[in-house]
């Protein structure tokens, strides 16, 4: 075959290489938007439940402060300098080791249900992003008795304590506006995951 007649075929063999890496793209684009948009959803059931429950509790219990509202921007009740090795969550009863880059975890609590929930931010993060509060920037911890169970997959189980067990519910709020905030949130939040609740304990 001539040169000539090979140029129009290699020609076609690059479109259709360029084709299919484009098809790939949008294929896997699509797939994470999509998972974006159904962890977004499991958290805001997670959050409906529990204010369900907050309404139910309310409405049996004749004293307001039995279950007190949950504060729509609770501020921390711990502030660990940078460095920080530790944090304890005095209300859960619980602490965590931390580690870069989230090595000054903090929280702010409060009750929803009658459930102690400890809400997680890091202070670098929020001095950076004002967003990045505690209820949206790295998800929430949640101490559940015993014969407690979440009602939707949003709670992950971290481990069971004495008489409790502690859930930890993702957030997929993006706190932070730009590209660098996006991939700082994002290595905070699998640092949290994989290192930091991990080693929940007593």
């Amino acid at each position: 075959m001539s040169q000539a007649g090979r140029a129009p075929i290699l020609l076609i063999v690059i479109c259709a290489a360029l084709a299919l890496g484009l098809v790939a793209s949008l294929y896997l684009n699509y797939d994470q938007a999509q998972r974006a948009d159904q962890d977004k959803k499991l958290m805001q059931g997670e959050i409906t439940d529990l204010r369900y429950q907050l309404k139910q509790d309310q409405a049996t219990s004749p004293s307001p402060e039995a279950s007190p509202s949950p504060s729509a921007d609770p501020s921390p009740s711990s502030a660990p300098v940078l460095g920080a090795q530790s944090v304890e969550l005095v209300e859960l009863g619980v602490k965590l080791s931390t580690s870069d880059p989230i090595a000054d975890l903090t929280y702010s609590y409060q009750q929803v249900a009658g459930l102690a929930v400890a809400n997680l931010t890091a202070t670098s993060l929020l001095a950076k992003y004002p967003a990045c509060k505690p209820n949206t920037a790295l998800g929430m911890i949640v101490r559940r008795p015993l014969n407690s169970k979440p009602n939707t997959s949003a709670s992950k189980l971290i481990k069971q304590l004495g008489n409790y067990k502690y859930y930890y519910v993702a957030s997929s709020v993006a706190c932070a506006p730009d590209a660098a905030g996006r991939a700082t949130l994002a290595a905070a939040r699998a640092a949290l995951v994989n290192t930091v609740l991990p080693t929940l304990s007593n």
